[in-house]
């Protein structure tokens, strides 16, 4: 390819990444909360709400069961590493094994609205609103700051049956969409246009967002949280898994 057309492509691609700021991270500790690790709580680490797959030129995401069997493999990996263990002791299943059963919606839907609530610092059980509600409206008239949250007791029952002498779950969810070769050129094409067109490339970024969610098994209360809509590193691959669950771990109660 001739220099001036590499040149060409490179600043039409510098000039239609958005003009916008990253999802800042949503950090959440309950008041007083501290882990005791005079002797390491038994933290259960349930199988994770994962996506992993591409994201193709008609922006379709079709999820790769080898990535997601690998994400497994690396999130645990990484979690053993990270600076958490010297507070806690992490437990696992196998998550790739035929027998292993992601948890019920009626854990992950509640988990869903909270995760609204606290990124918002809401009441629980603001978010989800009603379909056609002006929920920027409604949010404005919510009281803001700190509230506690926890999870209703029939998801507090199907946590603790996934390992019955754990004292804490951990939850995670992650959402990986990677763009394919394909879908990098309509992406630059398509930006090269609407910044012609509006100044400013208006195509949203590949996802790459999640959150955790730390549960005291014995009431249920969600003890700490961490969301961010723009995560770095690849749980698709060992050397960089650590990153994502870095930030993942963003502001862990280290304990006392």
């Amino acid at each position: 390819m001739k220099s001036w057309v590499r040149v060409g492509l490179l600043a039409a691609l510098v000039a239609s990444v958005p003009v916008l700021p990253l999802e800042a991270g949503a950090k959440y500790t309950a008041q007083g909360f501290a882990i005791e690790t005079e002797q390491k709580p038994q933290v259960v680490v349930v199988r994770p709400n994962l996506f992993m797959g591409t994201l193709d030129s008609a922006n379709r995401q079709i999820e790769d069961p080898e990535w997601l069997a690998q994400a497994h493999i690396n999130l645990q990996a990484a979690l053993m590493r990270h600076p958490a263990t010297k507070t806690v002791q992490w437990r696992f299943s196998d998550w790739n094994d035929p027998s292993s059963k992601p948890l019920s919606d009626a854990v992950w839907q509640p988990v869903r609205n909270i995760n609204g609530d606290l990124i918002f610092k809401v009441p629980q059980g603001s978010l989800p609103v009603k379909p056609g509600e002006d929920w920027p409206k409604r949010l404005k008239t919510l009281p803001k700051g700190y509230h506690e949250y926890a999870l209703p007791q029939s998801a507090v029952d199907e946590l603790r049956a996934t390992d019955p002498e754990a004292q804490y779950a951990l939850l995670i969810t992650m959402h990986d969409a990677y763009t394919t070769d394909g879908a990098k050129l309509a992406r630059l094409l398509g930006g090269m246009v609407n910044v012609i067109r509006d100044g400013v490339n208006t195509d949203p970024l590949p996802p790459h967002f999640g959150y955790a969610m730390l549960v005291d098994l014995g009431d249920g209360q969600i003890v700490w949280f961490y969301n961010d809509g723009a995560f770095g590193g690849d749980l698709r691959k060992p050397a960089t898994a650590g990153k994502r669950v870095g930030q993942m771990l963003t502001g862990w109660p280290m304990g006392r």
